[in-house]
């Protein structure tokens, strides 16, 4: 019994040792779970960064080819318009010509300069709406342009995170075989 009670008492050094060698294992095992854990979280949060940008910038080339679009209804219909007042006042000028019934042909002539006038304010419009669409464009391919800035830097910036990351795995590699090494 004795015997036991010292082998007891002998081992339990050992014994312990073994305990906080196990537990550190289990921390190192942890930690490294723990990071592996953090990294696979900001690359899923990278590929969510860089697929929202690419889905930015498609919407905005979506808009722009649709703005360009409208852009060329816009300018057929300013040309139309142009016809039609062009039309209008040659239609006027061969009335002021005419020297028939005077009364008639007065009434004719103002009706002619109203319309004239309505196809002079539909052509301005149309002017402005082109001007309108115009700037549209440009705000769009000005945007288009930072956005794809903005994920050339993002992608930058995660394959620098990336190439850190590597290195600071291998260095603890190295250091884990030099230890390995020394014991």
């Amino acid at each position: 019994m004795k015997k036991i009670i010292i082998l007891i008492l002998l081992l339990l050094p050992i014994l312990g040792k073994a305990q906080a060698s196990f537990q550190r294992q289990m921390q190192a095992s942890n930690a490294m779970v723990r990071q592996q854990n953090q990294m696979f979280l900001q690359q899923q949060q990278q590929q969510r960064d860089m697929s929202r940008m690419m889905n930015n910038i498609q919407t905005t080339e979506d808009k722009l080819a649709n703005e360009e679009r409208r852009l060329k209804k816009f300018e057929k219909k300013a040309a139309e318009r142009e016809t039609e007042l062009n039309t209008e006042k040659a239609a006027l000028a061969s009335l002021e010509n005419t020297s028939e019934n005077k009364s008639d042909v007065q009434k004719n002539i103002e009706k002619s300069k109203k319309r004239i006038a309505k196809s002079e304010e539909k052509v301005n419009e149309s002017k402005k709406d082109i001007e309108t669409s115009t700037a549209k464009i440009q705000n769009l391919q000005k945007k288009i342009e930072a956005d794809k800035i903005k994920k050339e830097e993002l992608a930058k910036k995660h394959e620098e995170e990336k190439r850190i990351k590597e290195e600071e795995k291998a260095q603890k590699e190295k250091e884990k075989q030099e230890k390995k090494n020394k014991a």
